[in-house]
């Protein structure tokens, strides 16, 4: 479709010439005889390109121009002005008012053509780039839509998680406290302790590869399986005399040949299952891949690293596993965390690292393990600069107490 075309010029010889090849060319035609005239048809009419003699009496083309300009159209106007000018200053002073274009009188015939034709081609450009904007608003408009519906499930899903999360924990002989910062709204690090009988109290924390949503499904369903002790209770009924010290070995190794990921090589975890004995202080831990846990002497006020790393969980089927065995004394903390706590990174990419870790739980020996947890995350914050964390960050703190 042709585009409307508002020819202005105070001669009316070269309106009547102007519009006749218009018309020639098949392009629907507007005359005015002033600017004052051209200007109420273009508040009134849609049209889309004006060709403009530059001196008229009261408005100017180069005055009209500059009301074009000013206006709100709906749709951009292609302006042309015709003059007997020649000089670098006319030139000026027309591009200043916001003309695109110019030809010089007297008009020939053919560089009217092409003129006009280039004008028409940059506003069939710029009709099809406000098509193109207008669809990319709408798929916009369901992106924000989809994006809030999946942020709403998202934000549920990390309730649910953080609903699973033990509570800090003080019973005889233990008490239990934590620090856990997802790194978005869902994480694929998730811990848990109980007592199972009167004298034990079991733990676990476990870290599985990747972040969001599909390591996260993962840790919910270790959750299950792990729960309250149930796949310890099973492996104690199947044999009644098993004995404790080789109940981390055994729950690693089952959930080893439970958890072999077929479909994705690299869905896997780490984690460390331990036992500890209320009354002797006596602790047994099974190591998978999992960060070397930090034992904090009391009485020397000095931490040393335990273990020696192992193998993560789900990658090959026929691993073997070991069980640590350590004594905590009374006041004796065992630190157990995911790498994403020593490998936090600074904003000039510099690990956190186990050193600084382990100098903040020397310096906080003294503290309640409930300050300690919240000094380390204090301490990730600031040496991140934010809360945006890369990995999902989790810290399990059991310290040793008095057996009644």
């Amino acid at each position: 479709m042709k585009i409307r075309i508002l020819v202005v010029d105070d001669d009316p010889s070269v309106l009547q010439i102007i519009a006749a090849m218009l018309r020639r060319w098949d392009y629907e035609v507007t005359l005015a005889e002033n600017g004052a005239e051209a200007w109420a048809i273009l508040q009134r009419e849609e049209i889309r390109l004006v060709i403009s003699d530059w001196m008229m009496p009261g408005l100017t083309g180069p005055e009209l121009c500059h009301r074009v300009r000013a206006a709100e159209f709906s749709s951009y106007v292609y302006f042309i002005l015709l003059t007997g000018r020649e000089d670098k200053t006319s030139l000026v002073q027309g591009m200043d008012a916001g003309a695109d274009d110019f030809i010089v009188k007297p008009v020939y015939r053919e560089e009217l053509r092409v003129r006009v034709r280039a004008g028409e081609r940059i506003l069939q450009l710029e009709t099809e780039l406000g098509e193109r904007n207008r669809r990319l608003n709408e798929i916009n408009h369901t992106l924000s839509k989809a994006y809030a519906t999946i942020r709403y499930d998202l934000e549920s899903a990390a309730a649910m998680q953080k609903s699973l999360l033990p509570a800090p924990l003080r019973v005889p002989g233990v008490a239990v406290e934590w620090l856990f910062q997802p790194s978005s709204f869902v994480a694929g690090d998730i811990f848990d302790y109980f007592t199972l009988g009167t004298q034990q109290l079991s733990f676990y924390q476990l870290d599985v590869a990747g972040h969001g949503v599909p390591a996260a499904l993962l840790s919910f369903t270790l959750n299950r399986v792990l729960s309250q002790g149930a796949e310890e209770k099973r492996l104690r009924r199947q044999d009644s005399n098993q004995e404790v010290e080789a109940i981390p070995r055994l729950v690693v190794e089952e959930l080893n040949q439970r958890f072999q990921s077929g479909i994705d090589p690299l869905l896997y975890f780490t984690m460390i299952y331990g036992t500890l004995d209320l009354q002797s202080g006596r602790v047994s831990l099974t190591q998978a891949g999992h960060p070397r846990p930090i034992w904090l002497r009391h009485a020397a006020r000095q931490t040393e690293m335990v273990g020696s790393g192992g193998f993560p969980v789900g990658m090959l089927p026929e691993v073997e596993y070991e069980t640590l065995q350590l004594e905590l004394a009374l006041g004796d903390r065992l630190f157990l965390y995911s790498d994403g706590v020593t490998e936090c990174a600074s904003k000039t990419g510099e690990h956190f690292s186990e050193q600084r870790l382990r100098c903040l739980l020397e310096q906080t020996a003294e503290l309640p393990t409930a300050v300690v947890t919240e000094r380390v995350g204090q301490a990730l914050r600031e040496w991140k600069g934010d809360d945006n964390h890369q990995d999902d960050m989790s810290l399990l703190v059991l310290e040793r107490e008095p057996w009644p």
